[in-house]
C-alpha cells in the first residue's frame, strides 16, 4: 500500500514537473538573450580559470535548462518503461479528436517573453515571478487532466474516448482512424495511463481521466 502510494506520487509529480518545464526553458532562453555576452564571458572563464561562477543570473538561466532537459527525457524514459507492463481492458465506444487545453499551457510559456521588451528588468524578479506561475500551473494541473506540451513534443496526439465506465482523454503516437486501435491501458497516476497492448502494430497511448 505505501509503495503504490508513493509510486503513484512520483508518477504525479513527474508530469505535473514536466508541464511547467516549458516556462523554465522560456526563462533560460530570455536571460541568455538579454545578455549573451556577459553570460558566455562567464561560460569562458569558468572552462579557462576553473573558477565557480558566482552569477545569479548564470545559475538561473543553466538550472532553467537543465530542468528542461531533465524533464524532456525523464517523461519519455518513464514513458516507455510503462509499455511493459500488463494493461486493463477497456472497450470504446466511440472518440474523437481533441486539442485540449494546449492555448492554456503555450500562453503560459509565452507570457515571459514579454519581458524581453522590458530594459533593465531584473532577471532576479522574473525568476520570482515564474516560481509563484509555476507553483499556480502545478497546483492546477496536480490533480487534473491538463495538457501536457512535452508529450506534444514527443509526438502524441489527444483524442476524447468514451467506454462503457466512463470518458478519457488518450493521447497517441499514431493517428488514429478506429476504436478497435484502443483496447487497454495502464496507470500511470490517477488520472493518466498508458496502453501497453498494442494492435496492428500500433503505437502506445496516453489515458488522461476527463
Amino acid at each position: 500500500m505505501i509503495c503504490d502510494k508513493m509510486a503513484s506520487f512520483i508518477s504525479k509529480f513527474l508530469f505535473t514537473a514536466t508541464v511547467t518545464a516549458p516556462v523554465f526553458l522560456s526563462l533560460g532562453l530570455i536571460g541568455v538573450i538579454k545578455d549573451s555576452e556577459t553570460y558566455f564571458q562567464v561560460w569562458d572563464n569558468m572552462l579557462t580559470n576553473d573558477k565557480i561562477p558566482t552569477s545569479f543570473e548564470w545559475w538561473t538561466i543553466n538550472v532553467s535548462f537543465a530542468f528542461m532537459l531533465v524533464c524532456f527525457i525523464g517523461i519519455k524514459i518513464f514513458l516507455c518503461n510503462k509499455t511493459n507492463e500488463e494493461g486493463k481492458t477497456i472497450k470504446v465506444l466511440s472518440y474523437s479528436n481533441l486539442s485540449q487545453n494546449s492555448a492554456e499551457q503555450v500562453m503560459s510559456s509565452i507570457i515571459p517573453w514579454l519581458t524581453i521588451f522590458a530594459d533593465g528588468l531584473d532577471l532576479a524578479v522574473l525568476f520570482v515571478c515564474i516560481i509563484l506561475q509555476c507553483c499556480f500551473i502545478a497546483v492546477a494541473s496536480y490533480n487534473n487532466n491538463n495538457y501536457n506540451l512535452l508529450c506534444s513534443i514527443w509526438g502524441y496526439r489527444y483524442y476524447e474516448v468514451k467506454t462503457e465506465e466512463n470518458t478519457y482523454v488518450l493521447i497517441s503516437k499514431k493517428c488514429i482512424r478506429n476504436k478497435n486501435e484502443i483496447n487497454s491501458f495502464v496507470e500511470v497516476t490517477d488520472y493518466m495511463g498508458l496502453i501497453t497492448k498494442k494492435i496492428n502494430n500500433y503505437e502506445p497511448i496516453l489515458r488522461i481521466a476527463a
